[in-house]
């Protein structure tokens, strides 16, 4: 019986085989171990609520829903609507109207719905609203001028206020300063009665107990701001009822310069003032919130 020789030399080599044999097989596990954590975080990500489901291709922006690069997922689930077509694609794959989801603070993101170009109401269904539009765009523009004008004053002799809610009027420019306190609301045309009654009587029976110790008057200015030709200040009254002054556009800065500064504003009063009225930390008296109805 044949008897295998074992030298010292041949015993080594192949312990020296076995070995590499068992590095090289142990060094690939430990890279198959290490390739395989590397990927599990990112499988982990895809697989969380949330954020799988609105990266499928129904959470693609449709036509001008380009996604915002500094978005970030919640983890949680965002409730969004689905509609789907019920005709005769309903059952293809992807016939549903796809949907994006909801943007974070508040703003809620609209399906793209088809037009209607044809008219579904008459001209005269319309035309009540379009003149108030028409209105209240003349009354912007107006508004707009006047600010425009008196933001010509000095700001350290005058403080101009727009749109002052003083118990529950809208007062549209509140103007103090070196001759006095000025009510001046922005006309679109030739003033109603109404248009010189109320503006005085807010101001009589609001503004001025709210500056207790002044004793100057409280003049009250309508400026027809959309005139074509010049208009000179004048005084505009009903018998037994309280006016106003009215103007153009281009009077209305020498109107309020020309009264006499003995019961003005200084500078002093006009900073102090602004310190008073400005926001400040903590709880304040709540006054009601009501609809404006000057201007």
């Amino acid at each position: 019986m044949p008897i295998a020789a074992h030298t010292p030399g041949g015993h080594s080599t192949l312990d020296l085989v076995l070995g590499i044999a068992i590095l090289l097989w142990a060094l690939a596990s430990a890279t198959a171990l290490l390739s395989w954590l590397t990927r599990l975080p990112r499988r982990y990500r895809k697989r969380t609520p949330g954020h799988g489901s609105h990266h499928s291709r129904f959470g693609r922006p449709l036509v001008g829903g380009n996604t915002d690069p500094n978005h970030t997922e919640h983890p949680a689930p965002t409730m969004t609507a689905l509609e789907h077509n019920t005709g005769h694609e309903s059952g293809r794959r992807g016939a549903g109207i796809p949907t994006r989801p909801a943007e974070h603070h508040g703003r809620a993101v609209a399906a793209r719905r088809p037009s209607v170009p044809a008219p579904r109401f008459s001209p005269e269904t319309l035309e009540p609203l379009a003149r108030s539009l028409d209105t209240s765009h003349r009354l912007a523009i107006a508004e707009a001028r006047v600010a425009e004008t008196l933001g010509t004053l000095p700001s350290d002799r005058w403080l101009l206020e727009r749109y002052a809610l003083i118990a529950g009027h809208r007062i549209p420019f509140l103007v103090l300063g070196e001759t006095g306190v000025f009510v001046i609301c922005a006309l679109t045309g030739p003033p109603a009665w109404d248009e010189l009654r109320l503006p005085a009587e807010v101001a009589e029976q609001h503004i001025m107990p709210a500056l207790p110790g002044y004793t100057g008057p409280m003049r009250v200015g309508l400026c027809r701001a959309l005139a074509t030709s010049a208009i000179e200040p004048r005084w505009w009254c009903r018998p037994g009822e309280p006016g106003a002054w009215m103007m153009g556009l281009e009077s209305l800065i020498a109107w309020i310069e020309h009264f006499g500064t003995d019961h003005g504003l200084g500078i002093t009063d006009l900073r102090r003032l602004r310190e008073l009225a400005t926001p400040k930390p903590g709880p304040i008296a709540r006054a009601p919130d009501v609809v404006p109805d000057l201007g």
